[in-house]
């Protein structure tokens, strides 16, 4: 690490266990009455370490990811996304969606994608919803962008079969999809 100049944060984890007090300097976001999700960020030495608290917006999944250099990642928590700029310790921006089972970032678009139980909606952070289309009869999961690309699960009935589609992020169509 520069003495004039910190490094950015590289890497970020979940920690599945609170880490102890004291630890770790540490950033909350959100809210953390009830369910909080912890982030450990660091720089690519493990010089500048710390932890984010996140509060989780509900029954969706925790995850995290970098989506623009030097260090802007994506945090996940339950429904709630949030926008951080992790050498800086700052929110960026944050979302957040009760019913949302997932959310990854278009960053060519610079919106989220949120799955809710039935539909793929396009969103600003703002909250406002600039296209939605239904996919699903029972729930949509494991969302992932490669390239212009988003895929993931979705159920097709209500007895529970999940089968993989992928969309086109350009052309905001369905690419392929096992009939039902």
């Amino acid at each position: 690490m520069n003495q004039l100049k910190q490094e950015p944060c590289e890497l970020a984890e979940i920690i599945h266990e609170k880490p102890l007090s004291g630890g770790f300097a540490e950033v909350l976001f959100g809210s953390d009455k009830g369910n909080t999700l912890w982030v450990k960020f660091s720089d690519k030495d493990g010089a500048n370490e710390w932890v984010g608290k996140f509060g989780v917006g509900g029954s969706g999944v925790g995850r995290v990811a970098k989506i623009a250099e030097p260090d802007i990642f994506l945090v996940s928590a339950g429904g709630c996304a949030y926008l951080v700029d992790a050498s800086k310790r700052e929110l960026v921006n944050q979302y957040c969606d009760t019913a949302a089972q997932d959310v990854v970032c278009d960053n060519q678009r610079k919106l989220l994608i949120v799955a809710r139980w039935t539909q793929l909606r396009w969103v600003e952070f703002g909250g406002k919803i600039l296209f939605s289309r239904d996919i699903a009869w029972d729930g949509i999961r494991d969302l992932e962008i490669d390239g212009r690309v988003l895929s993931g699960l979705a159920c097709l009935n209500y007895g529970g079969k999940e089968e993989r589609f992928r969309f086109d992020l350009d052309k905001l169509e369905i690419l392929d999809f096992p009939p039902a």
